[in-house]
């Protein structure tokens, strides 16, 4: 009797494997030697390489293959290291040379004033650092595609945020393109005297004669009404005074006059005058108007010639009237 051979028949088993299972068990069934190679693996790989094995429980091993990875990324990267410290090293003397030159020659210009050759040397010492920077990465080998596109985005974002920031820094650009004054002008801000004792890209700074630094943004500033001064040429100052109706105007015209005589902080052409600018109830108004060599001496001038009107009138015994009513009955 013949046995008929039976057919074993074995069931398909063969599964689809998840690729990222099948790659971490290859990862566990290797040694850190195989898993990490310094010509083929590159540094952001080799540290989630890392991270699986730290996962795994293996330490060591993690730490071993991190530590080679990063000791031949190193020797990678030592020559483009060395090229990049020597491009900054050349790029820096030639900043320097130029930064110093250009400094002297705006220094020496009179059609800048200090507050634009501030902004200019700023401008250039940014763009000079910025230029730097993007040179070194290139010798570094860094791709600047990304950064760029990162750093525009990032630009929008800021724009937004600082809005008003970047509004005054161009209304300084503005101010001190402009020059409608500069540092050292005398002006008067919002009915305010004050001297500009220093103008920013974000902010001017004004000194009154109460020796306070008025600080106001340049937007604010750009937008203000500012009397200036000291750059229309010679300045007249209008010191006002009363005197009574019994009283000439000729004689106390020559009366204040007199004080202006020899005084070193008066121009003499034009020469002074007193004249009539009113007729008031009990009263006639007179002004005395002077020319003054320095604008910075405005206020001090008219406080001394207010006060020494006052003195010259009572001497020479014209009477200064106040508001009074005069009643008559018959």
């Amino acid at each position: 009797m013949q046995v008929a051979p039976q057919e074993t028949q074995v069931a398909d088993t063969t599964q689809v494997a998840d690729p990222a299972s099948t790659a971490s068990d290859s990862l566990a069934l290797l040694s850190p030697s195989d898993t990490v190679s310094s010509e083929t693996v590159t540094l952001p790989q080799a540290f989630l390489d890392a991270g699986t094995l730290v996962y795994q429980g293996r330490f060591s091993d993690a730490w071993s293959a991190v530590s080679i990875d990063i000791a031949s990324g190193i020797a990678g990267l030592a020559p483009k290291i060395v090229a990049a410290i020597v491009v900054f090293i050349i790029f820096y003397m030639a900043y320097r040379i130029i930064f110093n030159v250009l400094h002297r020659i705006i220094k020496r210009s009179n059609a800048i004033q200090s507050g634009l050759q501030t902004l200019v040397m700023q401008s250039f010492r940014l763009l000079s650092f910025f230029l730097i920077a993007i040179t070194i990465m290139q010798t570094l080998g860094i791709n600047l595609a990304g950064l760029i596109a990162g750093i525009g985005v990032a630009g929008i974002a800021f724009g937004f945020a600082a809005r008003d920031t970047v509004e005054n820094i161009l209304s300084g650009v503005s101010i001190l393109t402009d020059k409608a004054f500069r540092i050292g002008d005398t002006l008067i801000v919002s009915g305010t005297y004050c001297v500009v004792e220093n103008i920013t890209l974000r902010t001017t700074r004004l000194r009154t004669p109460k020796n306070e630094v008025l600080v106001i943004p340049n937007q604010q500033m750009a937008n203000e009404r500012i009397l200036n001064h000291t750059i229309g040429g010679d300045l007249r100052i209008e010191i006002p005074f009363s005197i009574a109706y019994k009283e000439h105007p000729q004689k106390a015209r020559e009366v204040v006059l007199e004080l202006t005589k020899d005084d070193p902080r008066l121009l003499t052409n034009p020469t002074p005058r007193v004249i009539v600018v009113a007729l008031n109830d009990s009263s006639v108004d007179l002004s005395l108007w002077v020319y003054v060599a320095d604008p910075k001496e405005e206020r001090q001038i008219i406080y001394y010639y207010t006060e020494a009107i006052k003195d010259a009138l009572d001497k020479a015994g014209i009477e200064i009237p106040f508001p009074h009513i005069h009643l008559v009955q018959d």
